[in-house]
């Protein structure tokens, strides 16, 4: 379920870095962009092609794909001004996917407004977590409890969970995962075996990461 095959990340700080290095474990291709020629050879190695630019000069960008790209994420540090010019050119661009880091509230909000269709503050680590969310879009709706490797989350029934109860569709067998809450007209309920599913509920669903990707999976086929 991988719905990014492609994505530019510019500025190769430990943010971008950590993020090129995740993406390629999913096996996307990655473009990698800095002005500093020693970032951009560390990750020569690393990710598909590795450019030495100014991402604020359109020629440049044009010139090693960027307008083909699925994704771009603007990783760019302390630089505000060159962040929220990329983004703007990325936008013209019509990259479906721009994501943008920003270093506060105020620039988040130029950033969105130039173009960003997703604004994230930079944490340690979160290289690896975004590049995530790109591969699995899905997760932005879950989130995985400490210290262990179950996500929780909540989805809508598709038309063909509508009408059945949770025994009919043997839940857990089929989908690998349990229905821990249900809301119907502002009421949560425990669901049980019983349960029938109607199509304006929110199901609450648990389960261990690759289980829900199967269900994620399955679910949007169902869906679609």
């Amino acid at each position: 379920m991988n719905d990014a095959k492609s994505v530019i990340v510019i500025g190769l700080g430990r943010f971008g870095s950590a993020l090129c290095e995740r993406l390629k474990v999913h096996k996307v291709t990655v473009v990698a962009v800095d002005r500093d020629k020693e970032k951009v050879e560390a990750m020569a190695d690393v990710v598909d092609l590795a450019a030495q630019l100014d991402s604020t000069d359109k020629e440049a960008l044009t010139k090693i794909g960027a307008k083909e790209m699925d994704v771009a994420v603007v990783a760019i540090g302390e630089d505000v001004e060159s962040s929220i010019l990329t983004t703007a050119i990325l936008k013209e661009f019509d990259i479906p996917q721009i994501i943008s880091r920003a270093q506060n509230p105020l620039h988040a909000r130029i950033l969105a407004r130039v173009g960003a269709h997703k604004v994230i503050f930079p944490e340690r680590d979160m290289g690896w977590h975004v590049a995530d969310l790109v591969v699995n879009p899905w997760l932005q709706g879950f989130s995985q409890l400490p210290r262990s490797d179950v996500l929780i989350g909540e989805i809508r029934p598709t038309e063909n969970m509508v009408g059945k109860s949770l025994a009919d569709l043997q839940f857990n067998d089929r989908y690998g995962a349990v229905v821990v809450l249900a809301e119907r007209g502002g009421e949560k309920l425990l669901p049980k075996a019983n349960y029938t599913i109607e199509r304006e509920d929110r199901l609450t669903i648990a389960g261990s990461r690759d289980d829900i990707q199967k269900l994620m999976k399955q679910y949007e086929k169902e869906d679609s």
